[in-house]
C-alpha cells in the first residue's frame, strides 16, 4: 500500500466561503462531451463491444484475451492502436478544452493545474503531447504520474485543491484525470488478476475509458465574474480499509464507513439531506458487499429511501477516471432537478484499501427551458418532442 497524505476531512460547519464547480469537461465512450455523456447516462445508453482478440477455449497458451467486453471510444475519434501515452493525450485534450471554454480569462489570473494520468503512468512525453494539442493553456511542468496510482486520486486532488482555494493559496484550479482499461496491456492485467467479466467470472468488470476536467474556484470570485455555479463542494472524507480486498481477511467496510462519517460530520445535518449516492460499483462482488455493510451505518435517518447510482454499469469501468464520470452524473442530476435542495454523496474505493467520499450541494437554480436550450445548442440538436423540453 502506498503512503499518501490524506486530505483533511473537509469544510467546517462555520465556513462561510465555499468552493464551487463552475465548468466541467468530459470525454467517454458514450459521449464526447459532458452533456452527451450526461444524457447517455440518463437514458442508460451504453457503447459496449467485444474486444478484437478472443481466447478459444482450448487455447494452450492462454495469451489471448478471453472475450473481453469493453466500452471504448469509436475508432474515428481515437484509433484503437494508439500507444498508451498518445491515447491519454487524445482522451484528455478535448475534456480540458471543454472545461476551460468557460474558465475566467482576466489578465494576470493564474490557474493551478492538477493533471492525473493513469493511462500512461510514469511515461515521459505525455505533457509535451498534451501541450501540442492545447497550446493556449499554461499547463504544468509535470503531471501527477506515479508508479502506484489509485482510483481515489481524482477525489484526493479535488479536496486538496479545495483546501488551497479556501486558504487563498490559489485562485482557480483545474483538476483533470484520464485513464483507459481498454488497451491490450491493461486488459491482460485485469484478465490475469481475474477481474474481467466473462462466463467463468460473472462478477467481473466491463472495461471502459474516460477523461475529465473540473474547474474549481471560490464562490465569491465566481459571483464577481458572473459565472454559473454547477455545484458546491460541501465536504469530503478519507480513510483506509484495514482489510483490503487483496488481503486474506474479508473487508469489514470500516474504511468506507469512516470516510462517510468524516464527510457527514462536516454537514449541518450530519448527512440527513443526502438524497442520492453515486458509487463506483462495477459488477465486482466486493464493492457491492462493502456498500451493503456501509449503508446501514452512516445515515441518521436510515428509513429514508435513497437513490443509488453507479454509472460504471452504463459507461464501463474507467479506473482512475471513473471519479470524473461519477461527478458528471451528480452535476447532471442538479441540472435536471434545478430546484432540488438535497445533497449528493460520491464514494470510491481502491483495491489497495483507500476509501474516499465527496459530498456536493446544488449550485444555482436555472430555468429548465433556458438550460435545455443551452444544452441543445452545445450538442447541435433541436427540440423534437415535448418530452425533451
Amino acid at each position: 500500500m502506498r503512503n499518501v497524505r490524506l486530505p483533511s476531512p473537509g469544510i467546517s460547519k462555520q465556513q462561510t466561503e465555499r468552493v464551487v464547480i463552475t465548468a466541467f469537461g468530459l470525454t467517454t465512450s458514450i459521449g464526447p462531451t459532458f452533456w452527451h455523456t450526461a444524457l447517455a447516462l440518463r437514458k442508460k445508453r451504453s457503447n459496449y463491444r467485444e474486444h478484437e482478440e478472443v481466447l478459444v477455449a482450448d487455447n494452450p497458451s492462454g495469451s489471448i484475451l478471453r472475450g473481453a467486453t469493453i466500452s471504448r471510444l469509436p475508432h474515428r475519434l481515437v484509433p484503437a492502436n494508439l500507444p498508451d501515452i498518445q491515447r491519454a493525450a487524445a482522451l484528455l485534450a478535448p475534456a480540458i478544452r471543454e472545461c476551460c471554454a468557460d474558465a475566467p480569462s482576466e489578465p494576470g489570473r493564474k490557474t493551478g493545474w492538477r493533471i492525473i494520468n493513469h493511462c500512461a503512468s510514469g511515461e515521459e512525453g505525455f505533457l509535451d503531447l498534451l501541450r501540442g494539442k492545447l497550446p493556449q493553456y499554461d499547463l504544468p511542468e509535470e503531471a501527477l504520474c506515479r508508479p502506484q496510482t489509485t482510483r481515489c486520486d481524482f477525489f484526493d486532488q479535488v479536496s486538496l485543491a479545495s483546501e488551497e482555494l479556501l486558504t487563498n493559496r490559489a485562485e482557480t484550479v483545474v483538476v483533470a484525470c484520464v485513464d483507459s482499461l481498454c488497451t491490450r496491456k491493461r486488459l491482460m492485467e485485469l484478465l490475469c488478476n481475474g477481474l474481467l467479466k466473462d462466463a467463468a467470472n460473472p462478477h467481473g468488470i466491463m472495461a471502459g475509458e474516460a477523461a475529465g476536467a473540473v474547474l474549481l474556484e471560490r464562490e465569491s470570485a465566481a459571483r464577481r465574474r458572473g459565472a454559473a455555479i454547477l455545484a458546491g463542494i460541501a465536504s469530503w472524507g478519507a480513510a483506509i480499509e484495514p482489510h483490503p480486498w487483496t488481503g486474506a481477511s474479508p473487508s469489514t467496510a470500516q474504511g468506507l464507513t469512516t470516510a462517510f462519517h468524516q464527510a457527514f460530520d462536516r454537514l449541518d445535518d450530519c448527512g440527513a439531506s443526502v438524497d442520492i449516492m453515486v458509487t463506483d460499483e462495477n459488477g465486482e462482488r466486493q464493492r457491492a458487499l462493502e456498500w451493503a455493510l456501509t449503508e446501514g451505518r452512516i445515515f441518521p435517518n436510515p428509513d429514508q429511501e435513497r437513490r443509488l447510482c453507479h454509472p460504471a454499469v452504463t459507461a464501463g469501468d474507467s479506473g482512475g477516471a471513473l471519479g470524473a464520470v461519477q461527478l458528471a452524473a451528480a452535476l447532471a442530476y442538479f441540472a435536471w432537478h434545478r430546484y432540488s435542495a438535497r445533497k449528493i454523496a460520491l464514494a470510491t474505493s481502491d483495491d489497495c484499501g483507500e476509501r474516499r467520499v465527496l459530498c456536493l450541494e446544488p449550485g444555482d437554480p436555472c430555468d429548465r427551458r433556458t438550460r435545455m436550450d443551452g444544452i441543445r445548442a452545445r450538442l447541435g440538436c433541436e427540440k423534437k418532442t415535448p418530452e425533451d423540453a
